[in-house]
């Protein structure tokens, strides 16, 4: 009988290491921060007026979306009904060398009637969009 000592499979030692389970638990763990992250954001600032302090804008050729506190609208000084923005102001847009939009709502104008000025100026084309407000005074 040979005495030479002969490993069988099950005595090899592992020479790998299996890094699936580390994978596994890794890609879980990202799951649910993505998932519970939006719970522990608090908004960085209150929305309640459009009043700012801001610094003096340069005068630009812009094209200004109106919205008054009852619902009318007006691309520049033209009065238009909210279904025949998007002509007149894809047409001002093109015409446009800068592309930007200022709109200028009521504090009391409905924020659906904000939300879609700013969705149709982005169809029609405009590169940036600025929103109007009262220049409020600094305090020191």
């Amino acid at each position: 009988m040979d005495t030479k000592y002969s490993p069988n499979e099950e005595d090899e030692a592992l020479s790998e290491i299996n890094i699936t389970p580390l994978i596994d638990v890794s890609l879980v763990m990202v799951i649910i921060f993505m998932v519970t992250a939006p719970f522990f954001i608090e908004p960085d600032m209150k929305v309640n007026t459009p009043e700012a302090v801001t610094g003096e804008a340069a005068e630009q050729e812009n094209i200004t979306i109106s919205i008054s506190e009852d619902g009318k609208w007006a691309v520049n000084e033209t009065r238009l009904l909210p279904e025949n923005i998007p002509l007149l102001l894809a047409e001002k847009i093109d015409s446009s060398k800068l592309k930007r939009v200022v709109i200028k709502a009521d504090r009391q104008a409905l924020n659906e009637h904000l939300l879609y000025a700013m969705d149709i100026s982005k169809k029609c084309g405009a590169k940036k969009i600025s929103l109007a407000v009262k220049q409020r005074q600094r305090t020191i």
